[in-house]
């Protein structure tokens, strides 16, 4: 009986989610992530968009696009996408076609690094007050408040590029210490006006940010928001501002709230992309976050929960128990794209991430890719 019961629970993460918010084929959500596959200046490639596609294609309902950024003050790192203009548009059409044509749903992930900006020469990045980014040590600018109203726009441009072009709804990155973090961090954030202090000041940023997007994209067009639960350092804002940041947030009327933690500049136990997760006992290190979040979120909402979720018993569990209605896994899905279809196929292994981070140290030859699973496929991989 006890395997019985375990069965159905696996069994609930395929089923369709047939809700009123964001109705899904399952419960599986490819996270973002950079490829390093876009050209340099910011147009996406046949390989960025095959990445993607091959996750949809492999079983997971829904794809959050790799991070996008809004405006070229913005960009993070080299290869990124850009949608920043409407030359992305048919790029966008061209991802949210492949996706919809795997049977998946497509969310555009937009963002703005702030003084995780990729260095240019002559230009400072920005921040809320200036100083020192404690991410790469670099001098900021600090933002007027013109600037701020600039990014809302910014923001708001980019989400209706995406809906224009097709996708199924936008999130926007307020997560891993990038801009809308940095206005959340008392760490970084030293202004003295109405956007710095107490934490509503502080998150008045990422607010007005949502106001501004939902502005430009209406009410039945979903946006999500990516939230960092926890900043992870020290000075930095903790669980008690996190979880009440993604209230506030969910109340202002965000459809699907995703559970991270970290940023660039965490301790490692708070690194967005923890390494040495494996199946059992350390998976899921952000599940309490999630957990208490979706006991308090308003009913007209979902909790998607992302980072080192390896295995189906635990997801079922997670499911189970009401911890989230979403599960983002992102590091697995560059290993293994047909994951989902594996286990569907009663292929119950875990996913085969060891959570090294080889992956993104491909990036200096390509698009990422999962080094060890390469080397398995082309008969070069010894265990022992």
């Amino acid at each position: 009986m006890k395997e019985t019961d375990e069965r159905e629970k696996i069994m609930k993460l395929f089923m369709p989610f047939e809700n009123k918010i964001f109705p899904v084929r399952n419960r599986f959500v490819r996270a973002a992530t950079w490829l390093a596959a876009c050209r340099g200046d910011g147009r996406a490639t046949s390989a960025s968009i095959s990445r993607q596609v091959e996750a949809a294609a492999g079983g997971a309902g829904t794809v959050i696009s790799e991070f996008a950024y809004i405006s070229p003050e913005g960009r993070a790192l080299d290869k990124q996408w850009g949608i920043d203009g409407d030359d992305a548009l048919p790029e966008v059409r061209a991802l949210a076609d492949a996706i919809h044509g795997a049977g998946s749903k497509l969310i555009v992930q937009i963002c703005h690094a702030g003084c995780a900006a990729e260095a240019k020469e002559g230009a400072r990045p920005y921040s809320p007050s200036g100083g020192r980014c404690p991410g790469n040590d670099s001098e900021t600018a600090a933002m007027t408040r013109e600037d701020i109203k600039k990014v809302c726009r910014d923001f708001a441009a980019a989400a209706k590029r995406a809906m224009d072009g097709g996708a199924d709804g936008v999130e926007i990155h307020g997560a891993h210490g990038f801009l809308l973090t940095q206005f959340m961090s008392p760490l970084i954030n030293k202004r003295t006006d109405e956007y710095g202090g107490s934490f509503e000041n502080r998150l008045r940023a990422m607010r007005e940010v949502y106001s501004a997007v939902r502005g430009a994209v209406g009410e039945d067009f979903s946006v999500w928001l990516k939230l960092s639960a926890v900043e992870g350092a020290d000075g930095g804002y903790g669980a008690e501002e996190g979880i009440g940041a993604a209230l506030t947030l969910l109340a202002d009327g965000v459809d699907v709230l995703e559970v991270s933690s970290g940023t660039g500049y965490s301790k490692p136990q708070h690194a967005p992309s923890v390494v040495g997760v494996s199946s059992g006992e350390s998976e899921a290190p952000f599940a309490k976050y999630a957990a208490e979040i979706r006991s308090k979120a308003p009913k007209n909402s979902l909790v998607l929960l992302t980072g080192g979720l390896r295995s189906l018993p635990v997801i079922a569990a997670l499911l189970d128990d009401g911890t989230a209605d979403l599960f983002g896994m992102s590091r697995p899905f560059i290993a293994e794209p047909d994951l989902i279809n594996r286990w569907a196929e009663d292929d119950a292994r875990p996913s085969a991430c060891v959570s090294c981070n080889a992956c993104f140290r491909t990036s200096e030859y390509g698009a990422i890719d999962c080094p060890i699973m390469r080397d398995r496929q082309e008969g070069d991989w010894d265990p022992l």
